[in-house]
Formats: C-alpha cells, sequence, structure tokens
C-alpha cells in the first residue's frame, strides 16, 4: 500500500507538500509572537490531507461526484487554503513593511509616484472598467488550462499547472521576507491621493470582496497579478497563439489596473515579471526532469 502510494505521487504533490512544509518552517519563527497557535496547524493539516485524498483517489475510477471535483481542481483548493492562513503567520515572521522603501524607488525610477501621476486619467466609468480588469486575473489561467483539458493535452497540462503553482509559491515566498501593503494603505502616498477610486456600479462592490478575501494586506510584492498574468500568456504562446493575441490587450490592462486601483508599486509589477519567467523557465526544466520519475497528475480518466 504504501508502495502504490508513493508510486502515485505526482510532481506536482510534490511541489506542494514541500510548500506547506515552507510555511510550516515559517510558523515555527513566528509562533512564539502570534496569537494564533493552533490554528494554521488545522490549515497545514488539511492541506496535507488535500494532497493525501489526491493522492490515493487519482488513480481509482469509483470516485463520488465530489471526490472527483476535489481531486481535479484541488491544486486551486490548496492555493486558496494555504493563502489563507498566511495572516496568521507573516506579521509575526517578519514585522518591518518595504512600502517606504518601494513607493522611493518607484519615485527614483519614474521621478514621480505612478498612483499619483495616473490621477490624472481617473474618472468613474474607467475606475469600473480597471476593477473589472483587475478582477478578471482570477479566472485568466483557466482560459488555457481548461482548454489543454479539453485538448486531451494531459502532459502539457500538468507541466502548465505545475508552472502555475511554481510562480505562485515563488511569490507567496516573496511575501514573507519583503511585507508590502502597497500604495492603498500606505499613508505618504494616500496624503498625496487627491482623487477617491469611485466607480459608477462595479469598483466599490469588487474591492469589498476582494478586501473579505485577502485577510493578508501584506500581499504587494511580488505583484502576482503580474506574474500569474504573464505566466498565463507565456503558455498561451507556446500551446494557443490564437489565445496568446486575444488575451495580450487583458494581461495589459492588467498591468495598468494593479497601479491605477494602488494595489502595487510599479517595482512590484517589475517583480512578478522575473517571478514568472523564473517560474516559466525553470518549471519547464524542472518538470521535463522529473516528469519520468513521477506519476503524471492529470490522465484522461482523471479529469
Amino acid at each position: 500500500m504504501k508502495n502504490n502510494f508513493l508510486k502515485n505521487i505526482s510532481i506536482i504533490d510534490l511541489l506542494n507538500g514541500v510548500f506547506v512544509f515552507v510555511v510550516l518552517i515559517f510558523y515555527l519563527f513566528a509562533v512564539s509572537a502570534s496569537p494564533y497557535f493552533y490554528q494554521p496547524l488545522l490549515i497545514f493539516a488539511f492541506a496535507f490531507g488535500l494532497i493525501v485524498l489526491a493522492v490515493k483517489q487519482r488513480k481509482k475510477t469509483n470516485n463520488s461526484a465530489i471526490v472527483h471535483f476535489l481531486v481535479a481542481f484541488y491544486p486551486l483548493l490548496f492555493l486558496f487554503i494555504i493563502f489563507e492562513s498566511f495572516f496568521m503567520i507573516l506579521p509575526w515572521f517578519n514585522p518591518h513593511d518595504y512600502d517606504a522603501e518601494l513607493a522611493a524607488i518607484d519615485l527614483k525610477w519614474l521621478g514621480t509616484n505612478p498612483t499619483v501621476w495616473i490621477e490624472q486619467w481617473v474618472h468613474p466609468l474607467l475606475t469600473d472598467f480597471f476593477y473589472l480588469i483587475y478582477l478578471f486575473y482570477f479566472p485568466l489561467p483557466l482560459f488555457i488550462l481548461v482548454w489543454l483539458s479539453n485538448k486531451k493535452m494531459y502532459a502539457e497540462l500538468d507541466k502548465s499547472i505545475f508552472i502555475m503553482l511554481l510562480a505562485y509559491f515563488i511569490g507567496y515566498t516573496g511575501y514573507f521576507f519583503f511585507p508590502v501593503m502597497g500604495p492603498r494603505f500606505y499613508q505618504p502616498l494616500i496624503q498625496l491621493q487627491t482623487k477617491d477610486l469611485h466607480g459608477v456600479l462595479l469598483a466599490v462592490p469588487i474591492r469589498n470582496m476582494i478586501s473579505v478575501f485577502e485577510p493578508n494586506k501584506f500581499d504587494a510584492f511580488p505583484s502576482l497579478h503580474a506574474a500569474i498574468s504573464l505566466t498565463s500568456l507565456l503558455l498561451m504562446a507556446k500551446y494557443n497563439k490564437k489565445r496568446f493575441w486575444i488575451f495580450l490587450p487583458i494581461v495589459a490592462g492588467i498591468f495598468v489596473s494593479v497601479i491605477y486601483c494602488r494595489y502595487h508599486y510599479v517595482v512590484d509589477v517589475a517583480a512578478g515579471v522575473f517571478v514568472s519567467f523564473i517560474a516559466f523557465f525553470a518549471g519547464n526544466k524542472i518538470h521535463d526532469f522529473s516528469f519520468k520519475n513521477f506519476s503524471p497528475y492529470y490522465a484522461p480518466k482523471d479529469v
């Protein structure tokens, strides 16, 4: 039974397990100061449980609809669960935030504060548009991943999800070493920003929804909006050039939206681009090297 379990482990399972272990290390460094003792441990246990469930159930053909759904989409659920633990660990792992340093870098690079400079174009309709584009980042990877699944390109799907997860995990690790809240919370910039970002219908509800699902506010550096959007675009360029050209202006809009909506500094976006290229090229190499030694996560009967 143990041997069968080990044989069923995929490189995706291994990557997820390694990242839980990394966050557990961060927790151990922070736990003496954090008011949250057992809650992160429950999340880690649940995350490990998801991995074990996926490994055990993936090869079975008689799974219930719920188990089948969990097995197919567990990487997405895993990301959400592990992210929700950060607010209980990060502020006590690294209590220093780097907003002042990053705002200073933006000012030095550009000669102005980007979120202040862009206010000359602020308009309620444009604000609604950019918040909607900002929100579009969340389902964006599915447009290439679902396409690969529908085309039964399972090896490519396996590699693409591994690359995506690698980009997320590099970005998540960056949060712990460089906590940054972004221009929307940095008081010296707030005092310079003279226009409120009130849209017509969409901006405020979208902003409130994001705030609810973002208990950890130290998540600006690097910009995963930039990293994941660009990674999705790179995968489209590799596997479906038609979609690449369709989504290119949308990704460009996401890059603008993170500045317009005051979620990121320009240096955050630059770091996100760097993360994307590292994840894409390193992920390709790692996956190619390890794929023959691990069970593929996705196979025709699994998706």
